[in-house]
Order: C-alpha cells, then sequence, then structure tokens
C-alpha cells in the first residue's frame, strides 16, 4: 500500500477549498469530484457500492443505514475506491464493518484495496492538520475521544483509530 500516495491524493482534493470547516462535507466533496451519490436498497449486510460506468461514478449507500457517521464513513470509503482504484474495476461492494480486517474470501489484491479506501476515507474526514489542532482542546480520554468523533461527524471507532494511527495516543 502506497500510503504518501494516498496521502497526496486526499490533501491534493482538500486543498482545492480554500476554506475547510468541520465536519468535512464528504458528500459535497464527493459531487465536486463528479460522482453521483443515492440512496439504494442494499441488504443487511451491504454498506454502500461504487459503479463506475464510462468513467462516471455512482455511489450507493444503504438508504436503510441511519447512522450518519457510518454513512459519511461508506462515502468517503467509496470516493476512495473511485480515486484510488477506477482503473482496476467498474464495481465495488462494500459488506457492513468496513473496518474489519480479514474479510472472508477476499483475495489478497481486494483486501490491499479495501485496506486504502479505509485510509483514504480515515485522512479526509479526519485531516491529519484539523484532528492535530482540535486535538489540543481535548483529553484524550474515552470521553475527548467521543467528543472530537462528534465535531467530525465520525464513529469513535474511527476517532480512535485515526488518533492512534497518527501516533497521538
Amino acid at each position: 500500500m502506497n500510503v504518501k500516495l494516498i496521502n497526496s491524493k486526499v490533501n491534493a482534493i482538500l486543498r482545492s477549498y480554500s476554506v475547510l470547516e468541520l465536519p468535512i462535507d464528504i458528500e459535497n466533496i464527493a459531487r465536486s469530484r463528479g460522482l453521483t451519490i443515492l440512496p439504494y436498497s442494499l441488504g443487511d449486510d451491504v454498506s454502500g457500492l461504487l459503479s463506475i460506468e464510462n468513467g462516471v461514478g455512482t455511489i450507493g449507500y444503504n438508504h436503510d443505514e441511519t447512522n450518519i457517521p457510518r454513512r459519511r464513513f461508506t462515502i468517503a470509503h467509496e470516493l476512495g475506491h473511485f480515486e484510488l482504484h477506477k482503473d482496476k474495476s467498474d464495481l465495488f461492494v462494500d459488506k457492513q464493518f468496513i473496518y474489519r480486517s480479514h474479510n472472508s474470501g477476499d483475495t489478497p489484491v481486494k483486501k490491499e484495496m479495501e485496506h486504502e479506501a479505509n485510509l483514504f476515507a480515515s485522512n479526509i474526514l479526519m485531516p491529519t492538520s484539523l484532528l492535530r489542532r482540535e486535538i489540543e482542546k481535548y483529553d484524550i480520554s474515552e470521553e475527548g475521544i467521543k467528543q472530537l468523533a462528534e465535531v467530525f461527524n465520525v464513529s469513535t471507532t474511527a476517532m480512535s483509530i485515526r488518533i492512534s494511527s497518527l501516533g497521538l495516543i
């Protein structure tokens, strides 16, 4: 996995906005990248999908998903597939619990692409510079992580993983 490439792509996208406000407006970013975002009936085990036809992408999220942070992460994850993997497939279907590290039956290439899409989603929803700025306002405790998650409109799990991956815990 090319972490520097992912960080570079995310930073280029975020730099195109003169003002970044929290929480990051991931739907606006995806639309500005030419993607359509639509709710779909995807069943109980699918959180989202990305379909690419003639270079044009559509992100579908599970309309039954009422957890907004979960939906936001799904949209960011699918945007990651579009930005990073559109030349590798024209359809990405992502099952629930994207943070799972061992999806049964997935090939090593599929696992790698899922991991990269997760990293992209984390970086774009919780940009390093903004997270470092905000983290100074909170204790790194269970309550502080919960408050940061609310500021960024992500799950506490996503926030915990992001803070840990940056070595801030």
